[in-house]
């Protein structure tokens, strides 16, 4: 338990409604049993003794230096939206940033300055209003800004926008003695528009492959680029996990491509991104045509189940590259994307279909929700960035081991996976996506998964050499340290201890929890030693 001192010294820095103890408060912020469901949140997972709201970094600041004199360990939280943002451990002060929501953008110089507790819906609905727009998470929009910039932040419209690291500008951030650092022009002023001066630029440092997720310290206030859009309002539609826009088709469209070999789908890519049109790019897996047609978990599954022959005849041989236009300086932008994409389209041989011109799922992702509730549990088993070569040919792997692990997981009918081209054609991305029951309590399909995620999968990843993104939560360090070079694991540790020498920030930090907890669980730990000696 936090000592009454140590509450009663908080009390004082944020004042007395924005900090408490109350039980029934508290267990809102549980870390067990949430949607995003893994060994880490079920094994770890306790209830904070404290939760506290700071408006500002000043106040969080004083909160963190009060944790480093009574030697405190603390988490801090935005949305809640994975186990790292959660209680791992017990005696735990929990930050909740939500009071943190200031927003100003810089329409001129197509940038807004966010606090930690502004949302992705937040930010593209005042983007909208000056003709601008973001790259919303595919976690959703409600995932905050600043968390998502630092660890992952992808989306199909990274094909154009770029990747997250490339959209930090400005950074204030409190580091885990309670220092400030403030990067850019931060450094000199209140407008962090200057990213690479006048002051210090760690941004490398802070995110790194995909982060730290809260263990080397807390960024308080962020810069992001945002990018131009078209002035022509997207129509909102429904109010319930269906919501969507509705797309003005003068300036802004979907196109859906049915291509007749997956080579000639990754050929059809690259002459797209050569060309430099178009706004976002990715492979369609089949299942989530069936998510988006069906109305609730039981028509899915009526729908999914039938017939499997002709299922996995479609995943085989339906092969649809769906691209989005925008007309971003005028329609006449659009018209020439479109005779470019189709000129394209004709000389491969790939068939244009029918599409809805609607958009729930990047614009301002509102049916991200539809991922989990298929299973009750969805996880990426990988995530990475490579060429889009690299990504198919693992996706094809993927596909393979998995057969002898469904179920416990979903059937999918040998899909390859989600794969996309960022960067104009520079790199590849893959996620290849698993549904399971998070709720079964069959010890053995339970023991079956989790050989699958933590260990078949990043020697998988090893082998095909693509780089996950999603390693630090999923796969143990020492199947992925020599990905990135032979002292990965070592030097990332000093960096923690030398930031963090009292392990306060988020722990058991990022790079070691899994392995944590897989040591705990003696059918893992039996796993471990097995795929150790392979």
């Amino acid at each position: 338990m936090i000592p009454q001192e140590v509450y009663k010294t908080l009390e004082l820095i944020v004042g007395q409604k924005n900090i408490t103890q109350e039980k029934e408060i508290l267990q809102a912020y549980k870390n067990k049993d949430r949607a995003f469901v893994n060994p880490e949140s079920e094994l770890l997972g306790t209830t904070p003794d404290i939760v506290i709201m700071p408006k500002n970094t000043e106040e969080v600041q004083a909160i963190v230096k009060t944790a480093n004199a009574y030697k405190v360990a603390y988490t801090p939280c935005s949305t809640f939206w994975t186990p790292q943002a959660g209680a791992r451990f017990e005696g735990c002060l929990h930050m909740d940033f939500k009071r943190m929501n200031t927003l100003e953008l810089d329409a001129k110089n197509m940038n807004a300055t966010v606090g930690s507790g502004i949302n992705y819906a937040q930010l593209q609905a005042e983007a909208f209003k000056h003709g601008l727009y973001t790259v919303v998470s595919g976690g959703g929009s409600q995932v905050s800004v600043i968390p998502n910039h630092l660890s992952w932040g992808f989306s199909p419209l990274t094909y154009r926008a770029g990747l997250a690291p490339r959209r930090i500008m400005g950074v204030e951030w409190v580091l885990p003695d309670g220092e400030i650092v403030r990067m850019g022009s931060f450094a000199s002023g209140k407008d962090g528009f200057w990213g690479e001066g006048i002051g210090p630029d760690m941004r490398g440092l802070l995110r790194g492959h995909i982060g730290w997720l809260g263990s080397l310290g807390i960024v308080t206030r962020m810069c992001v680029r945002l990018l131009p859009f078209h002035n022509v309002k997207l129509k909102p539609m429904q109010m319930h996990r269906h919501t969507f826009f509705v797309f003005p088709t003068d300036r802004q469209k979907w196109y859906n491509f049915t291509c007749p070999s997956t080579d000639v789908m990754v050929d059809f890519m690259y002459e797209i991104a050569q060309a430099e049109i178009g706004a976002a790019m990715t492979r369609v897996p089949i299942a989530w045509r069936f998510i988006s047609r069906s109305g609730c978990k039981e028509n899915f599954w009526e729908t999914w189940l039938q017939d499997p022959v002709q299922k996995k005849k479609d995943v085989e041989e339906l092969l649809i590259n769906r691209v989005m236009l925008i007309g971003y300086a005028s329609q006449k932008q659009l018209e020439y994307e479109e005779k470019v994409i189709m000129a394209i389209a004709e000389k491969l041989g790939c068939t244009l279909r029918r599409t809805r011109q609607m958009d729930g799922s990047w614009m301002q992702s509102g049916d991200s929700v539809t991922m989990w509730y298929l299973t009750g549990c969805f996880m990426s088993a990988t995530g990475q960035l490579d060429s889009l070569d690299a990504s198919v040919k693992a996706g094809a792997e993927f596909a393979q081991m998995k057969l002898k692990y469904t179920p416990p997981l979903m059937e999918d009918h040998g899909d390859k996976g989600w794969f996309q081209i960022n960067d104009f054609g520079h790199s590849g991305y893959l996620e290849f996506i698993l549904h399971t029951d998070a709720y079964d309590k069959d010890p053995e399909l339970g023991l079956k998964t989790a050989e699958f995620y933590h260990f078949e999968n990043p020697k998988l990843v090893a082998r095909t050499g693509g780089l996950n993104f999603f390693n630090q939560v999923m796969t143990p360090l020492y199947h992925d340290s020599p990905q990135y070079g032979p002292n990965y694991g070592d030097f990332a540790r000093k960096v923690k201890e030398a930031f963090d020498p009292d392990e306060l920030s988020n722990p058991p930090g990022v790079l070691d929890t899994l392995d944590k907890v897989i040591d705990t669980i003696p059918p893992l730990k039996a796993l471990k030693e097995k795929y150790e000696k392979m």
